[in-house]
């Protein structure tokens, strides 16, 4: 292994792969995440190949390298998913207070009327006549079917692509909604 033999380091790769895989799933519990971690053992192997003569028990040495790249590996995540948790709450608390204060308030509805609007003067011609019949008027859809001299059916698909288009086109305000009321 010190001088670099190839054959030395693919018997010692088909040796322990299986052990270490083994080894680094129990800690993960994620075959991906455990291959990752084992083919990086086996990298810094071939890396530090020169220090090879020093090692006493090759297969404590790759137990050793697997379990710490194995934690080091589980307190990034923990690191990571603490940061996540303290963004969402931090951005949270912001959007909260952003809502709560009147006067911003009055000015995001008034955003709001102006891109619902909008956004229902995009719906093609039938459907706009439709959603607005049925969303603003509070029509229902059989009435409306008669109104329009269309099927139910009809109704339905107009309204649910309406919905759709308008979901699309409203989703900054929905996702401020939904974060500030969770």
């Amino acid at each position: 292994m010190r001088k670099g033999d190839i054959k030395a380091y693919e018997t010692l790769f088909r040796l322990y792969y299986d052990k270490l895989l083994h080894i680094a799933k129990g800690y993960l519990g994620n075959l991906e995440d455990a291959e990752g971690i084992v083919q990086n053992v086996f990298i810094k192997v071939w890396e530090r190949k020169s220090e090879f003569g020093k090692i006493k028990s090759i297969n404590n040495y790759l137990y050793t390298m697997t379990k710490n790249s194995c934690l080091d590996h589980i307190k990034h995540l923990k690191v990571k998913e603490s940061f996540s948790k303290t963004f969402y709450n931090e951005k949270t608390a912001i959007n909260y207070q952003f809502i709560k204060d009147e006067a911003a308030a009055t000015i995001l509805e008034e955003e709001l009327e102006l891109r619902i609007n909008l956004a229902i003067e995009l719906l093609p011609e039938k459907c706009k006549k439709v959603f607005i019949k049925s969303r603003i008027e509070g029509m229902k859809h059989a009435d409306i079917a008669k109104t329009l001299n269309i099927s139910k059916r009809t109704v339905d698909n107009h309204i649910s692509n309406a919905l759709k288009h308008m979901k699309f086109h409203l989703k900054e305000f929905l996702t401020l909604f939904f974060i500030t009321f969770l």
